[in-house]
């Protein structure tokens, strides 16, 4: 293999590990979506289930900042200089 078809692998391995990643904060995003909208179509004081709701919106928004955290740090290999 060449440089550059070195680099074009580890360039698409890194590329389809950011679709995954990115499709994994789509599908969390969707899903924090769905619990808000839950939790706005209830009604009256705070719940049992109001308050499992909330605890389950900040669980979820703590692993969304997290796997956000992870994508920022993701770096794509370093190009060939030869």
């Amino acid at each position: 293999m060449t440089k550059i078809s070195d680099f074009a692998a580890k360039q698409k391995a890194f590329n389809d590990a950011m679709s995954t990643a990115i499709d994994g904060v789509a599908s969390d995003v969707a899903a924090l979506n769905a619990k808000i909208a839950e939790l706005q179509a209830s009604a009256g004081a705070v719940t049992p289930e109001d308050q499992a709701l909330l605890d389950a919106l900040e669980a979820q928004g703590g692993a969304l900042a997290a796997r956000l955290t992870a994508l920022d740090d993701l770096t794509p290999p370093a190009v060939p200089t030869a």
